[in-house]
C-alpha cells in the first residue's frame, strides 16, 4: 500500500513539473516574417517590441500578420535607402529585457548574422540601424571597414523616414 501511494506521488510530482515545463516554452516562440525570424522568451516581449515599432498594442496570434508587416517594411525600407537588395536577405532578431552587453541596446553580431535587440529600448530607428548592418553585410562578398559601415548606417538613421 504505502509502495502504492509514493508512486503515485512520485507520478503527480512527475506530471506536475513535466506540465510546468510545457507551459513556460508556449511563452517562448519565433515570428517568422518575409526577411526575419524574431526570437522571444515570453509573449510580453514581441507584444511590447511591436508595440515600440508602430505604436499599436497586439495579440499573438491573431495579429501576425501586423507584427510581421512593420518588421519587413522596415527592411524593404533599409535596402531602398542603401539601395542594397542581398540575394535571399533572412535575418535572426533575438529580443532581450534590459541593456546588453557593454550597456548597449542593440548590436549586430557578424559571426552569427544575427541582431540582438532590447526590448525596453526598441524603436524603429534603432532596428533600422542594426537591419543595415546585416544588409550591408549580406551585400559585400568582403567586410567593409568598420567606419564605412557606420557611415552607411548613420545614412539609414539620417533618412529612414525623411519622405513620409
Amino acid at each position: 500500500m504505502m509502495k502504492r501511494l509514493l508512486c503515485c506521488l512520485l507520478l503527480v510530482n512527475i506530471f506536475s513539473c513535466c506540465n510546468t515545463a510545457l507551459s513556460s516554452a508556449d511563452e517562448a516562440g519565433v515570428l517568422k516574417t518575409r526577411f526575419t525570424a524574431v526570437h522571444y522568451s515570453d509573449k510580453k516581449d514581441i507584444a511590447d517590441f511591436i508595440w515600440r515599432l508602430g505604436g499599436q498594442k497586439i495579440e499573438l496570434p491573431a495579429d501576425t500578420e501586423t507584427a510581421s508587416s512593420r518588421i519587413d517594411r522596415l527592411v524593404e525600407r533599409v535596402e531602398a535607402i542603401l539601395d542594397m537588395q542581398p540575394k535571399s536577405f533572412r535575418i535572426d532578431i533575438y529580443l532581450r529585457r534590459g541593456l546588453l552587453e557593454s550597456d548597449r541596446v542593440a548590436f549586430y553580431d557578424r559571426k552569427t548574422r544575427s541582431i540582438y535587440i532590447s526590448v525596453d529600448h526598441t524603436s524603429d530607428g534603432v532596428l533600422a540601424h542594426e537591419i543595415a548592418h546585416a544588409v550591408i553585410d549580406r551585400y559585400f562578398s568582403s567586410p567593409l571597414p568598420a567606419k564605412v559601415g557606420e557611415i552607411l548606417t548613420q545614412y539609414v538613421d539620417k533618412y529612414l523616414w525623411s519622405d513620409y
